[in-house]
């Protein structure tokens, strides 16, 4: 009889037991579960990647962008303006006058040179005529020219079509034209007699 009570004390825990195992088992499948709940923290996370948020910091840049490029295209075209009359080659009267002068002096400055005339056109030709000093007797020889073509562009480089002359006649004729020109109120108006001066000089 008390190994029969025993027995069913002992059926009973042990089932006790299996129960308590079971409902920790149960409790920790549960546990293990939860993680299941940090997919939501996940995609809190990725929502600024695909909400709009993202494109409305990108706008600005875009936007600063396109107005860096508005700006690039003002300051080309004022470039260009720039560039436009740059390459404009008329002068005044006054700006020819004074670019005359400086040549005029610069030309001086070579020892073998007395005094020098120079007159410059709308086209900015310019013709230089010249008075030796008494002592030098070689005249306008090519070494001569090419130490008045080098004085001229060394005053102004975009100067490339220069005659030169020492014919006495013609010095005369390019002072008074020289003359002329500071009263000028146009180049056009010494136009055919620098044209007529210019051939002349060049044995056209």
């Amino acid at each position: 009889m008390k190994k029969g009570i025993l027995a069913l004390l002992c059926i009973v825990m042990a089932g006790m037991v299996l129960s308590g195992c079971a409902a920790r088992t149960a409790s920790g499948t549960t546990a293990t579960a939860a993680p299941v709940m940090t997919n939501s923290p996940m995609a809190t996370t990725n929502a600024p990647a695909n909400g709009a948020t993202v494109s409305p910091e990108m706008s600005p840049d875009m936007n600063n962008g396109a107005a860096m490029g508005a700006q690039t295209g003002t300051t080309a075209g004022t470039m260009n303006n720039g560039t436009n009359m740059a390459g404009n080659t008329a002068m005044t009267p006054a700006q020819a006058d004074r670019l005359a002068e400086k040549i005029s002096d610069a030309v001086e400055r070579i020892s073998e040179i007395d005094d020098a005339e120079v007159v410059i056109d709308s086209d900015r030709r310019v013709l230089v005529a010249v008075e030796f000093e008494d002592q030098y007797q070689a005249g306008l020889d090519d070494r001569m020219k090419q130490m008045i073509v080098q004085t001229v562009q060394k005053v102004d480089d975009g100067l490339t079509d220069i005659e030169i002359t020492d014919d006495d006649t013609l010095y005369g004729q390019v002072k008074g034209l020289g003359e002329r020109l500071a009263n000028a109120t146009g180049l056009d108006e010494l136009a055919d007699d620098f044209g007529d001066l210019w051939d002349r000089i060049t044995g056209r």
